[in-house]
This record gives C-alpha cells, structure tokens and sequence, in this order.
C-alpha cells in the first residue's frame, strides 16, 4: 500500500484508480529483488525462467496507442492520448486509459511520453500537460480535503425566526471512516454508504398463503406431489413413543435461461432439517454430492478418446432411491 499511494500521489490519477494501482504494484513487486528469494525474483522462483524489464514504464504516463486503419479515416490522427495503467492481464499488452472517451485500452503498438502526465482536477480532465512544467498555474487544483469536508457539511436550514425556535437543529451524517479509504465509481458519495451492501434478493416467493393464488406456482406444487407419490418416497406409519414430527415447507425458485428468460417455476416440498438436534434427532448426515476432481477426470477422459458428452436435467432426486 506504500507503494500505491506513491504511485498516486506522484502520477495525480484520482484515488478511483487505485484497483490499477495495485495491480501495477503487484506486478513490480513480484519482479523485483527481494530478502525471502536469494539472487532471484520472486516471478522467476514460481516460473523458473529469466524474465526481463524492458516493458517497465511509469505509473500515469502519457501513451499514444496506434489506432488500426480500419478504425479510423485517412484525416483521422493515427494515435490515441491515454494514460499508461499497467499491463493487460489476458494479453501481452498494454493497459491504457483514455480520459476523453473513458474508456479502457489495450494496446501493443505505443509509444510513451514518460515525461509528461495528465493534469486532473475535481470535476474532470484537462489538457495534458509536461511534467516539469507544471507548477500548479496552469490549472486549477483539487480543493485541500480538510476544505471540502466542511463544505459537505453544511446543513440548509430555514433563517426565519418561528422555524428556528420550533425545529431542532439538524444532525450532520457523516460518512464512516472505512468508506473513504477506496473510491468507488459509479456510485453516488452521496448516498447511505449502506444501501450499497444490501443483499439482493431473487424476488422468488416464500409464504404458501400467497403462491397458492397464482396458477403457475399451483402446477409446480402439483408436479412436486406427482414426483413424490410416483416414487413412494414416504409411507404413513405411527410416531414412536418420545419422538416427535419435523414439519415441511415449501421452497420455491424461478429458472431462468442464458438470456433472461423465464424457463420454468420449480417447487419443492423439503423437511425442516433445521429444526433436528444432532444426537437426539439424528447420527449422521448423507448428502449424496458429486466432487469436482471427478466431474473434471471425467471431461478429460472423454476430451481424451473423443467421447460424446451428455447433459441430463433430473427433475427429481431422492435419498436411498430405486434405480429402475
């Protein structure tokens, strides 16, 4: 983190991105000398091989990545400004970003101006300016932050006399300590800090009383009851002495397809496990799961000799089952 906040305060990128930052960091990190590798970096002890540095450059630089000849026109100028982030994670290129279109380039053909950096301010971007020649005149600066505070805080309130005496004066809600150390883009300051954590619901239904109205949810029910009366699931028998009945709910879920759609409404009619007490209710568990080194063998045998590859759709599963 030492490094990001050089990285930033040195290049004058917005704290927004700092993401990029600590990719950028990361990356030197990792090929630079270090105490716990001897006489190697740490990229060369996990790799085994010798890397090189020549694609080194400054945090925050301006890069002039080529644009194609099929992007562009004959009077079109044949390079983009941006500004260098670092290294593309899914490609041997160059990570750009473009302040006037805002937008994110990936680029092998650039050319490099570490010299000269982008002048930024609060409520945009600017022309770039060299390096060496900015001494803060050429444009405004972001406002001190002990500043800004104080303007955010400034509450409206009505300046006549009845209002004054009858209302209670304002409490200022300030912004907790741990949102201001990432910015976050997209997202208005503004806002309750928390409404950005609220866990997101798929909007499925959960009470019976309500789904039993809608026919849809009906035919899901019905076909649940169908499946479980066709597989003699359960047979009707007398409680024994001292124990009791664990109740059932429904659960219900809506399928959606790859675009969006709706596929179908599933219901299911399941036991309230919850409600059990290990050692009195119950001794042991079985959940009948597949583990993923096997699913993986399986599709590199098959990828292997060339076997075709099946996807089923079990509708219904159950425990200690008949195999027919």
């Amino acid at each position: 983190m030492n490094m990001v906040r050089s990285l930033l305060t040195t290049s004058g990128i917005p704290k927004s991105f700092w993401p990029e930052a600590v990719n950028w960091s990361t990356h030197l990190l990792n090929r630079s000398p270090t105490l716990a590798v001897k006489n190697l970096t740490p990229e060369e002890a996990w790799s085994g091989r010798k890397l090189t540095v020549d694609h080194f450059r400054i945090f925050g630089c301006i890069a002039y990545a080529h644009i194609p000849d099929a992007k562009r026109r004959k009077l079109d100028n044949k390079g983009e400004k941006c500004i260098f982030l670092g290294v593309s994670d899914e490609s041997k290129a160059y990570k750009l970003y473009n302040p006037s279109t805002k937008k994110i380039v990936i680029s092998r053909d650039v050319v490099f101006d570490e010299k000269s950096t982008w002048s930024w301010n609060q409520n945009g971007v600017k022309e770039s300016i060299p390096a060496d020649f900015d001494d803060g005149e050429n444009g405004q600066q972001p406002m001190d932050r002990k500043q800004e505070d104080e303007v955010t805080q400034i509450v409206p309130t009505d300046q006549s006399p009845h209002t004054a005496e009858s209302q209670r004066p304002q409490r200022v809600r300030r912004k907790p300590a741990w949102m201001t150390d990432y910015k976050v883009t997209g997202v208005d300051q503004g806002d309750d800090p928390l409404i950005h954590f609220a866990l997101f619901s798929d909007c499925d239904p959960t009470i019976f009383e309500v789904v039993v109205k809608e026919s849809k949810w009906r035919m899901a029910m019905d076909a649940e009851i169908t499946a479980i009366e066709r597989n003699d699931t359960w047979e009707l028998c007398d409680l024994p002495k001292g124990q009791k009945t664990i109740g059932v709910k429904w659960v219900y879920k809506t399928k959606l397809k790859e675009n969006g759609e709706v596929d179908k409404y599933k219901a299911r009619l399941v036991a309230k496990g919850y409600k059990q007490e290990f050692g009195v209710d119950y001794k042991e568990v079985f959940a009948p799961v597949a583990r993923h080194d096997t699913i993986r063998l399986v599709i590199a045998m098959a990828a292997q000799n060339s076997w075709p590859i099946l996807q089923l759709d079990v509708k219904s599963t159950f425990l200690h089952g008949d195999l027919r």
